[in-house]
């Protein structure tokens, strides 16, 4: 049996989890309409992740990469003093 996909009155496409799992995160597609049928076609060069994030996205991903850096050198407290950052 084919997977049901269905648009809601806002326009909102909903697609089953089995079609999602299918997909890699933040894919995007070039929307044709033929005949009735909506076609979705991979878009050959995607564009960067800064470029389709939502101000969310990008701050979560901020998060992330920060949380990935626990270890390594840190800057001293006197560093950040504003009487040294023009030294």
């Amino acid at each position: 049996m084919n997977p049901i996909v269905e648009i809601n009155e806002d326009g909102v496409l909903h697609l089953p989890s089995k079609i999602l799992e299918a997909i890699k995160p933040n894919t995007r597609f070039v929307v044709e309409v033929n005949n009735g049928r909506l076609i979705l076609h991979p878009q050959s060069n995607p564009q960067p992740f800064w470029v389709t994030a939502t101000s969310e996205e990008r701050a979560e991903g901020l998060m992330q990469w920060v949380l990935s850096h626990k270890e390594g050198p840190n800057l001293p407290d006197e560093a950040l003093r504003r009487e040294n950052i023009y030294e």
